[in-house]
C-alpha cells in the first residue's frame, strides 16, 4: 500500500519522502529516500523534518507480539511525536478493520465506525492488538491537539497483496481449504481504490481524529471469490461445528506450555462471524465510491493467471 501510494503522488505531482529500510530494487524517480525504521525515533524524525503532511501506511504483518509491539506501535508512537514536534499539519493514519469488534457484532447491524473496538484484542493476536493500540494512540493525541485523520481499510488485495488469505481460504494439498460453508461475506476493498481515500484524505485536510472505513459495498463471499480467482482447484468446506470443537479441543494443551492455539475459540467467532459492511461515512466525507471495486480489481489481479 506504501509504494502504491508513494507512485500514485508522485504522478500527481507531490513532492514525497519515503522512510525505507534498504534500497528499493526500483527507486521512484523523484522520491527523496530516508533510510531507516519505524522503530527508530531518530529516521523517523528525519523523515517527518520540515514536511506538511505525513501518511502512516507501516506496520508490522508477520513475526511475534515484540515485532508488532516494535513495528507498529512504537512506530506509531515515534510518527505521532515527530509530527507534534515539527508542526505537521495533516497526519493520515491506515489502521484497519481489525481493530472492531467481529465476535461481539450483530449481523443485523452494518459495521460502521461506530461498531464497538475489539475488548480481547490479545485473543486475536498480535496483529489486531497492535493495530488496536496504534490507533487508540493516535486518537488520544488528536485530544491533545494532533491535527490527524485514521482511515481504517477492510481487506486490501492487490499491488502484490494477495487475495485469497486465511479469511477466504487457505491451499492445502493443491486444495483450498474453507472455514465454514463458504457464504461469509468479506470486507474486500481493492488497493487502488484505497489510493484514492488516502488521496481525498489528503485534499480535503481532514484534521479532526475522523475515523473513516474503506470496504467496497460490492461484497463478495468467500465462495464467489474462489469462483473468480481459486484457479480451479477443489474446495473443501470445514463444517462450523467441527471447527468449534477443534478449537476447543486446542485451547488447553497449547495453555499448558504457553501458546495459544490458531484455532481458538474467540478467535474462531471472530473469523467466522456473519456480518455486513457499509462505506457511508467514506462516501460523505471523502466523496468516495471504489473507482476500480472488486470484481474489476479480482479480474485485473488474475488476468494472465
Amino acid at each position: 500500500l506504501g509504494g502504491a501510494t508513494l507512485r500514485r503522488l508522485v504522478a500527481d505531482g507531490t513532492r514525497v519522502r519515503a522512510l525505507v529500510r534498504r534500497i528499493p530494487a526500483a527507486p521512484v524517480a523523484g522520491v527523496d529516500y530516508v533510510f531507516g525504521d519505524l522503530g527508530d525515533p531518530d529516521a523517523v524524525d528525519r523523515l517527518v523534518a520540515g514536511a506538511r503532511r505525513v501518511i502512516h501506511v507501516g506496520a508490522a504483518t508477520r513475526g511475534g507480539w515484540r515485532d508488532h509491539q516494535v513495528g507498529t506501535i512504537v512506530g506509531t508512537q515515534n510518527v505521532i511525536d515527530s509530527c507534534r514536534r515539527h508542526g505537521v499539519a495533516q497526519l493520515v493514519h491506515i489502521s484497519s478493520m481489525s481493530v472492531i469488534d467481529w465476535a461481539g457484532s450483530s449481523a443485523g447491524e452494518p459495521v460502521s465506525e461506530t461498531t464497538a473496538l475489539e475488548p480481547r484484542a490479545e485473543e486475536r493476536g498480535a496483529y489486531t492488538r497492535a493495530k488496536l493500540e496504534a490507533e487508540q494512540r493516535v486518537t488520544d493525541a488528536v485530544a491533545r491537539g494532533l491535527p490527524a485523520v485514521i482511515l481504517r481499510p477492510g481487506q486490501i488485495f492487490g499491488g502484490g497483496i494477495p487475495l485469497i488469505n486465511g479469511a477466504v481460504a487457505r491451499a492445502a494439498r493443491g486444495r483450498w481449504l474453507v472455514l465454514g460453508d463458504g457464504t461469509l461475506t468479506l470486507p474486500l476493498v481493492y488497493i487502488d481504490d484505497v489510493v484514492d481515500a488516502i488521496v481525498a484524505a489528503v485534499d480535503r485536510g481532514l484534521t479532526g481524529g475522523e475515523v473513516i472505513q474503506l470496504v467496497d459495498r460490492d461484497l463478495l463471499t468467500q465462495r464467489e471469490v474462489l469462483d473468480r480467482a481459486g484457479g480451479g482447484r477443489r474446495v473443501v468446506r470445514v463444517p462450523r461445528p467441527l471447527l468449534f470443537a477443534l478449537g476447543k479441543l486446542s485451547e488447553l494443551p497449547l495453555a499448558l506450555v504457553g501458546r495459544s492455539s490458531p484455532v481458538a475459540l474467540y478467535r474462531l467467532r471472530s473469523a467466522l462471524a456473519r456480518l455486513r459492511f457499509e462505506s457511508d461515512r467514506a462516501a460523505r466525507l471523502l466523496d468516495w465510491t471504489p473507482r476500480v471495486g472488486v470484481r474489476e480489481g479480482i479480474r485485473r489481479e488474475t488476468a494472465g493467471a
